[in-house]
């Protein structure tokens, strides 16, 4: 039998295409992340830049957060529909052409607006990412492609963080974006040579709303629901502690400069770390068991943040990023093992949950920091503990 006419098999760690994928897709991570979380520390810079609250310029973070839930929604569906590479491809090109003109915006309100633009792009890769990975890449060893896609999400989240800090301090938040978009060029014309062509994609042709309702079904679930309300909470803690730290630092008795908060980012490196070897732990005493430990572990971090050493405002920080990638990692693998159908369905709900989260601690807490600084912020963990303890879906696993 001539090997030309072989129909094509999934990529293994053996084939160049999977390295291939799994470089492209690490790029496309890094840059994603960090274009959403670069103006995260930042915002204190915008107070002083545009003559706004310190809620007003986390605009910035859930305005971009927002609209990326609705690129997850869309963007998702187009995907399914006319091939996840193409999705890819524009959305980081357009991501990239929106990073080059914000430094040039002429007032805060523009700078928003393109920021909600951008978000709704950035949701491109996630929405399409695991689907592409899902179809291209051996059943045995998406795995590993996808613990190292989900490991760039830390990696370009931290990379944002510290490099927007450390820059601006020495220049200005113009030059920062303005960097932050000249690796973005690089990172997506790498993507767009690196990435192979969908050899496995089908087109589908179903209607809008059946998709729709297979989704819908989900949130009929109480135990997804639970997993769903998870994220979320996680998300609201860990994004109002990293979204208020800059104003937390620079004030008495810290009086840090930026460029020093930005170092605490690396804090992140943690969160790259802990996820395989919970997950290697979790194959022994079940996945319930150390999300529950992670998120021990997140409560435990935020509160050490409120004590006035340094010492142990950055041992806190570094708990934090343990635990809340731990117990993310737990849920969204619980996500996917309870979802008995419609796994994309489900797996979307519980990132939607998860961006809005980002909202909600960045912007919808920005009141509890106004009125009541740090004690307010640090705050929102005792209503996540609290409502985790009613949560219905722990009992039951914990007795599978």
């Amino acid at each position: 039998m001539d090997i030309s006419n072989e129909a094509p098999a999934p990529y293994t760690p053996k084939d160049q295409g999977f390295w291939r994928i799994t470089a492209a897709l690490m790029l496309a991570s890094l840059l994603v992340f960090s274009t959403l979380y670069v103006f995260q520390p930042l915002l204190p810079v915008f107070v002083n830049e545009f003559n706004v609250s310190a809620t007003q310029s986390s605009l910035l973070m859930s305005a971009c957060v927002f609209s990326m839930v609705l690129g997850l929604f869309v963007l998702g569906f187009l995907a399914d529909r006319y091939g996840r590479l193409s999705i890819m491809n524009v959305s980081l090109g357009i991501t990239v052409l929106l990073l080059i003109v914000m430094p040039f915006s002429p007032s805060f309100g523009v700078l928003v607006a393109l920021r909600f633009l951008q978000g709704f792009f950035l949701a491109g890769v996630p929405a399409a990412a695991m689907g592409y990975l899902g179809e291209e890449v051996s059943p045995r060893d998406i795995g590993l492609a996808m613990t190292l896609y989900i490991s760039s999400n830390a990696l370009g989240g931290m990379g944002g963080r510290v490099i927007a800090g450390y820059l601006t301090d020495i220049f200005d938040w113009e030059t920062t974006i303005l960097s932050v978009a000249v690796f973005g060029v690089a990172a997506a014309l790498l993507f767009m040579f690196l990435l192979p062509k969908e050899r496995f994609f089908e087109q589908q042709n179903q209607p809008l709303c059946q998709d729709l309702r297979g989704m819908m079904i989900h949130l009929t679930d109480k135990q997804m629901l639970s997993l769903f309300l998870m994220g979320l909470l996680l998300q609201i803690v860990f994004t109002a502690v990293w979204t208020y730290l800059p104003f937390y630092l620079q004030a008495e008795p810290y009086n840090w400069p930026l460029k020093w908060i930005a170092f605490t980012y690396f804090a992140y490196g943690l969160g790259v770390l802990a996820p395989p070897l919970a997950g290697r732990i979790s194959n022994q005493i079940g996945l319930p068991k150390v999300m529950l430990a992670g998120v021990i572990l997140l409560l435990s971090g935020v509160w050490m943040t409120v004590t006035a050493p340094v010492a142990l405002v950055l041992i806190g920080l570094g708990l934090l990023c343990m635990g809340f990638f731990i117990a993310h990692s737990m849920a969204a693998a619980l996500v996917s093992k309870s979802a008995k159908h419609h796994r994309s369905g489900a797996s979307g709900f519980y990132l939607i949950s998860y961006y809005i989260g980002v909202a909600i601690g960045s912007t919808g807490v920005g009141a509890l920091w106004e009125n009541f600084r740090w004690i307010g912020v640090t705050g929102t963990s005792l209503v996540f503990l609290l409502v985790l303890g009613f949560l219905p879906f722990y009992k039951k696993m914990h007795k599978e």
